[in-house]
């Protein structure tokens, strides 16, 4: 199973930079400012603005789908090689020419794999040129393998041991990346991320849910690398950039505290702010995109502003800006704030990120009763992080302007000796919503029966995962109509589809370990709250729903037990 899903993964995340980097960098190819990894990201902000508008103009259409996909960017890589061959006619057609001509003759010339590789040569210049990259920069090197390593691991590993999403905000992002997919609700929140999935989904031809399972790590993986990028081009320093790195990707910075006391006095609301971090607070998918153009933007800006670049990292950062308005007002009340700071001192603008963010969250810990956007503590976790980078790039600075190399060996060993005995890797937050078998079984329905044909009757995230695959109907709702019913000899459900499938915990799902001593009147005014996310009411839909399906089964013969282990059973009745 692990196998294939490393496959899954791999396909969809090679279509994915194809789309957000290859595809990009052809077609704006007359490029000529800023270094390689600031274009990069400039392509990628583009290529993520040219997806979403385009989403939302097909989907508006009633036009989304495979053929017109693929037809756009066909036609944009062909206007992109006239664009590049341009010159006349005739120039033009004989380069289209004597390059149909190469493709094919390398075609026929076995061993294929042989005449590709011959137009990648390695040369010795080459290798010269990256052996003098390298020289004296081994421990840096190596330190970022590790960090990256550890990222990797943090983010990809229950991905890919579940398939169950780890976040409840992961599921409304499927859900709209599925509405596109279907041309319905075109102008709804979120749509930069869900855009990103149906656009994925489309070209690899592989179901959302596994999109969405292996890009939302990838969202979370790139953030890391912008918290390095951001630092090491505003504030300078290698070590600095590796140790925010570090602090975001390991989760290791503030490390989570285990109190679970509800903070009283000033000093603990406060105090109580500086600890959140990326080990205990988690941003959603299209939030986290959101930070990351954030930082891309200041990043290609403070470039911009020292080397005098052109007009194409302007472009790129409008790109950013107008994403990260999409996504959020305070994101991009942020983004303005910090840029303006920036172009007078760019060190000066991360610490404008870190100030507003600590400054408008401690305001939201002392005044509860006073309205503040949601994503003023989601950002803790990055602003955090950046905290750590600027202060020891300011060590770095002073330390590196004596003896370069010597003390940033010195220092990168330091901060490898206080992340090993005082801020080590934590494993981050998840709040999984639903048994991965549920999901899994899900699939599998999807997978072998018709389109259309089966309905599934299950807790809410299973809208998600059968949106345009199968019926959905809620499974608390089914239970309160059919109560007192099933054990009638002439009582038929009346879902009109060949297979209904009711999903049945046997030991129902815990989201919390035990009831909150205190919840909002608003919230259990929620249903969702009511019959799924509180214990109590989950084991008491759970329970009825059990005992419903046992009476239609002692009194039907059309009802039989699909699946079955310790913790779910699904019962199928077949029409």
């Amino acid at each position: 199973m692990y196998a294939l899903d490393v496959l899954k993964a791999l396909w969809i995340l090679l279509i994915f930079a194809v789309t957000f980097f290859w595809f990009p960098a052809y077609l704006f190819f007359g490029r000529q400012s800023a270094d390689a990894t600031l274009k990069v990201a400039g392509n990628f902000a583009r290529g993520v603005l040219l997806v979403t508008g385009t989403s939302f103009l097909f989907a508006a259409l009633k036009v989304l789908n495979v053929t017109t996909v693929l037809l756009l960017f066909g036609s944009a890589i062909l206007l992109a090689w006239v664009r590049k061959n341009a010159g006349g006619s005739r120039d033009w057609l004989a380069a289209f020419q004597a390059t149909t001509v190469g493709m094919i003759r390398m075609l026929e010339s076995p061993p294929i794999l042989r005449r590709i590789g011959s137009y990648f040569p390695v040369s010795a210049a080459w290798k010269n040129h990256l052996h003098a990259k390298l020289r004296g920069r081994q421990p840096i090197v190596a330190s970022f393998a590790i960090v990256m390593m550890l990222a990797s691991t943090q983010h990809f590993w229950p991905s890919l041991r579940q398939l169950r999403l780890e976040l409840p905000e992961d599921y409304s992002v499927l859900l709209r990346g599925r509405e596109l997919m279907l041309n319905t609700h075109p102008a709804g929140q979120p749509l930069i991320f869900p855009s990103v999935i149906g656009l994925t989904a489309l070209l690899s031809s592989t179901d959302p849910m596994q999109v969405t399972r292996f890009l939302t790590p990838i969202v979370g993986l790139f953030l890391v690398l912008a918290v390095g990028l951001v630092i090491h081009v505003c504030a300078g320093g290698r070590v600095a950039s590796l140790a925010a790195m570090y602090c975001l990707g390991a989760a290791a910075f503030p490390p989570a505290g285990s109190s679970s006391t509800i903070p009283t006095s000033t000093w603990q609301k406060l105090a109580s702010v500086l600890w959140i971090g990326p080990a205990n607070t988690r941003a959603s998918p299209e939030k986290e995109i959101g930070l990351l153009l954030l930082l891309l933007a200041l990043a290609i800006l403070a470039d911009w502003y020292k080397k005098e670049r052109g007009w194409d990292s302007l472009v790129d950062v409008a790109c950013c800006v107008v994403l990260v308005g999409l996504i959020s007002g305070y994101l991009l009340l942020i983004l303005v704030l910090a840029s303006a700071v920036l172009l007078l001192r760019p060190v000066m603008g991360l610490w404008t990120v870190v100030v507003i963010c600590y400054a408008l969250a401690g305001l939201s810990s002392l005044f509860p009763n006073v309205s503040f956007p949601n994503e003023v503590r989601l950002v803790l976790p990055l602003a955090a992080p950046m905290t750590a980078g600027c202060l020891l790039a300011l060590v770095e600075n002073s330390l590196t302007s004596r003896s370069a190399r010597t003390n940033e060996g010195m220092l990168l060993f330091a901060c490898f000796l206080i992340g090993l005995f005082w801020f080590r890797p934590q494993p981050v937050k998840t709040e999984y919503l639903e048994f991965d078998e549920a999901a899994r079984m899900t699939q599998q329905i999807a997978h072998q029966h018709a389109r259309q044909s089966w309905v599934v009757v299950a807790p809410v995230e299973q809208l998600s995962e059968t949106l345009g695959l199968g019926g959905h109907v809620d499974l608390a709702e089914f239970v309160e109509n059919y109560h007192g019913q099933t054990a009638r000899p002439d009582f038929r459900f009346p879902e009109a589809r060949e297979n209904l499938f009711i999903y049945v915990e046997k030991r129902p799902f815990q989201i919390f370990r035990s009831e909150p001593k205190s919840v909002p009147m608003s919230v259990l005014a929620d249903t969702t709250y009511r019959s799924y996310r509180s214990p109590a009411g989950r084991a008491s839909v759970e329970a009825a729903a059990l005992e419903l399906c046992e009476q239609y089964r002692q009194c039907h013969s059309d009802m039989d037990v699909y699946f079955e282990d310790d913790n779910l059973r699904i019962y199928r009745v077949h029409r």
